[in-house]
């Protein structure tokens, strides 16, 4: 008893000897955030402006205190044409002007002039000429995934433009098939209705790429989109391909090697991805987001049948052995999906 009096009396002690310390909490005031592009397609032109959320503030924030409200936007060129923007509410603000077009070899700056007067501008950026896609090239892989085994993968084949320097960033979406045992198409007809639903599929990742190794080259089968293969049936594909200029492509080749951070000791140190729209009164004051000048062009494929590859057998396989729902495919996948092929596809 003695002895365990003794180790009470040295916890007591210890414990005497430590401070409570009172960590402040971090706080940092919300930050501009911008997100927009003019192209040389037709308007309009959509910007969306917001703040980040407080670090460290109240989880209860309000989402709409998020949403920038009564900022005056425009954009200029370098022949001082100039169109304004329209607030379509939730920090969404579009040009209205149909005459007002991007032009390949124009530069263009954007101005914010929010509600407490503070006017951030980007500088002037000049549209770069953009590549056709010659065409999409597309393989079946083996995705890894148990529950989605086969897909289709697709690429784009563009020639680069010798005797220059070129920026490229890739988006890509698509359509495929899922079935249903469908319903009766009218009361008393055997056949069946709504057992085709084309379901979308996009790429989110961020696909930017550099000609400084194959200047005046052939890009080929620069991976856009991978869809996977749920039925023997078409799928749909739209490929995006935009010429970037050189501060944008910076922009996002950072935002890539922040994301790609693990936590290790190896990573590299880490440094903020500002954009280029800034304060004209405090130069140190950089919204978050990036406004483009970019130029894009558009290639379409359908793709009729899955390739017939070594293990087009496995994939026949794995669909034969798939169960099909019941009733309505709309009823499974959603009922805003179309039921019917979307028209614009060859």
């Amino acid at each position: 008893m003695r002895q365990l009096s003794s180790y009470i009396l040295i916890l007591i002690a210890l414990a005497a000897c430590i401070d409570q310390v009172q960590l402040p909490v971090r706080t940092e005031a919300p930050r501009l955030v911008v997100e927009g592009q003019i192209t040389n397609e037709a308007p309009p032109y959509t910007v969306r402006l917001t703040y980040t959320g407080k670090y460290g503030g109240e989880s209860g924030q309000n989402i709409n205190d998020q949403y920038v409200k009564e900022a005056q936007v425009s954009v200029a060129d370098d022949q001082g044409r100039s169109t304004r923007f329209a607030s379509m509410g939730t920090g969404i603000y579009q040009t209205t002007d149909l005459n007002f077009r991007g032009q390949v070899g124009r530069a263009y700056s954007l101005s914010v002039v929010l509600a407490d007067g503070n006017r951030y501008v980007t500088k002037s950026e000049r549209m770069p000429a953009v590549p056709v896609v010659d065409s999409i090239s597309v393989k079946a892989v083996k995705t890894g995934n148990l529950s989605i085994p086969y897909a289709l993968s697709y690429g784009v084949n563009t020639r680069d433009p010798a005797n220059e320097q070129n920026y490229y960033r890739w988006t890509a979406f698509g359509y495929t098939v899922r079935l249903s045992v469908g319903v009766p198409c009218s009361l008393g007809n055997p056949s069946k209705c709504n057992y085709t639903c084309w379901t979308s599929a996009s790429n989110t990742v961020v696909n930017i790429y550099s000609d400084e190794a194959i200047n005046g080259n052939t890009i080929r089968d620069r991976f856009a989109l991978q869809m996977p293969i749920y039925a023997i049936a078409p799928q749909l594909v739209e490929i995006q391909q935009y010429a970037i200029t050189q501060p944008n492509y910076q922009f996002w080749k950072l935002y890539q090697q922040q994301n790609a951070r693990t936590g290790s000791i190896f990573d590299p140190l880490p440094a903020p991805v500002t954009g280029n729209l800034v304060n004209t009164n405090d130069p140190t004051d950089i919204a978050r987001g990036y406004f483009a000048v970019t130029s894009i062009t558009r290639k379409r494929l359908r793709q009729q049948t899955v390739p017939n590859v070594g293990f087009y057998p496995a994939i026949t396989s794995f669909i034969s052995s798939q169960l099909i729902p019941d009733g309505d495919c709309r009823a499974t996948y959603g009922w805003n999906v179309p039921v019917l092929e979307p028209d614009g596809w060859q």
